[in-house]
């Protein structure tokens, strides 16, 4: 491969050897760069390279533009944005910084470039950094705000701790936890606490407690240590699993002077697993002496009340008349009411029949004066009415006699009884003119009685016609 790479560049010698050389075809510039590209990526594949950001720009686009560059060398890199958007610090020209990605040429301008999937800060400082921009970002999103913590539950039956099984952190919080509550129950979800497999074991363990569903509150946390001890606590995939916890979360990472993320996004932070263990259970023996006391005031309340209200019954029990005696009162006015009700319904019946036979008689002798003169008013409108009927009849029956005659006289029946005939033709209609009918025409003749047909053998009109 190197030395077909020095073959291409060497200068091209026009010689009498060469002359044969136009039977050759030659490279187009994009096929050029398209054999260094493949070469690029068949001996290099993924590579890491540790370098200074002599020069650093995000466009626009979200893409980063930049150069890494050390005492002997500099090279162009570029990163996309959707590679941008996981980094977790803030590159600045001038830090050190560890890039993995893949070489390849730019045709566009012909030069080598390397392709950059993620990039890590190289120091303390830098650590620093990106640490610092990780909770800005965490805290923008709003993991971090006051309103969204909740409250600790004020007696839970259940509690999980999320430690190392043989770390000093689990002895002390249940050591804490079976001194000052007793009843309550623990449940370990053991991981590591430091080291490179550590968020993922802990984010293992916080998955096991939400699986296992009784806890109503969680401890997370270990023991003091160095800064880079602690930095599994301030894994951005642990917090955010922290601060989505179905039940509140109480971080106990390090001492008073050390805080991790993590304590920001859990509901409540505690210097130590031990002051994390305090703050979760109050101390049993403190809340049955509470309710030993509050028993005995309830008690003591509840006997100064019952002699109260006894007394108050004794002076209204003086106040009150004897029942026995308002009821007897009551019993004796009920039988005076009584017959006084009946004594008033007795009075009332008699009036009402008295009332009632005197109507009955009035409208007796009214009866009796009424049916005699309807007799004579009906006799005389039977008689009125048989003249009337008379009459009316006999002038119906006089002009039915005339109209009688009348119609005999109009009618065409009464002609045909002197010897005339009706003459009528094929269509029925009446034939009054010789012109109507041709010889040949069959008619139809009527007669007073009966009727006959005939055949036209021929027609004479008239002058009238």
């Amino acid at each position: 491969m190197t030395d077909e790479a020095s073959e291409l560049h060497l200068p091209l010698e026009f010689s009498e050897a060469a002359t044969h050389a136009s039977e050759e075809i030659p490279l187009r510039v994009s096929e050029l760069l398209g054999l260094v590209s493949d070469s690029l990526r068949t001996e290099y594949g993924d590579v890491l390279v540790a370098g200074e950001l002599s020069s650093f720009k995000r466009a626009a686009s979200g893409h980063c533009y930049f150069a890494l560059a050390d005492a002997d060398g500099c090279v162009d890199a570029v990163m996309w944005r959707s590679a941008a958007t996981r980094l977790t610090f803030d590159p600045a020209v001038g830090d050190e910084v560890v890039c993995r990605g893949y070489l390849d040429v730019f045709p566009k301008q012909g030069r080598m470039q390397l392709y950059v999937r993620a990039m890590r800060p190289v120091g303390a400082g830098a650590a620093q950094r990106a640490l610092e921009e990780l909770r800005r970002r965490l805290h923008a999103e709003g993991l971090f705000d006051e309103a969204r913590k909740r409250p600790l539950p004020f007696l839970p039956r259940t509690i999980g701790v999320v430690t190392s099984r043989t770390g000093a952190a689990v002895h002390d919080i249940v050591t804490t936890i079976r001194r000052r509550c007793r009843p309550c129950r623990i449940v370990l979800s053991a991981a590591s606490v430091q080291g490179p497999d550590a968020p993922r074991e802990l984010l293992a363990a916080l998955s096991a407690l939400e699986r296992h569903g009784d806890c109503e509150v969680v401890i997370i946390g270990r023991g003091g240590g160095a800064v880079e001890d602690l930095s599994a606590f301030n894994d951005e995939a642990l917090v955010r699993a922290v601060a989505a916890f179905p039940v509140p979360v109480v971080s106990a990472v390090g001492h008073e002077i050390d805080f991790t993320l993590c304590d920001f996004a859990a509901d409540r932070r505690a210097a130590t697993p031990t002051a994390a263990a305090e703050l979760v259970v109050p101390v049993y023996d403190d809340l049955a002496a509470d309710v030993r006391r509050l028993d005995l005031r309830l008690h003591g309340g509840a006997r100064r009340q019952l002699a109260h209200l006894r007394e108050r019954v004794g002076n209204l029990s003086g106040k009150l008349r004897d029942p026995a005696r308002l009821v007897a009162r009551a019993r004796q006015r009920a039988d005076e009411l009584a017959i006084r009700m009946e004594r008033a319904l007795r009075s009332r019946h008699r009036r009402a029949c008295a009332s009632l036979d005197g109507t009955n008689e009035r409208l007796r002798r009214v009866a009796r004066l009424r049916t005699g003169d309807t007799a004579r008013s009906l006799a005389r409108l039977d008689e009125r009415l048989r003249s009337g009927v008379g009459e009316r009849a006999a002038a119906a029956l006089t002009t039915f006699t005339e109209l009688r005659a009348k119609l005999d006289a109009l009618s065409p029946v009464a002609v045909l009884e002197r010897g005339y005939s009706l003459v009528t033709g094929e269509d029925g209609r009446l034939v009054r003119s010789a012109r109507e009918v041709a010889p040949g025409d069959t008619l139809a003749l009527r007669f007073h009685r009966g009727g006959a047909s005939a055949r036209v053998l021929a027609s004479e009109p008239g002058e009238d016609s």
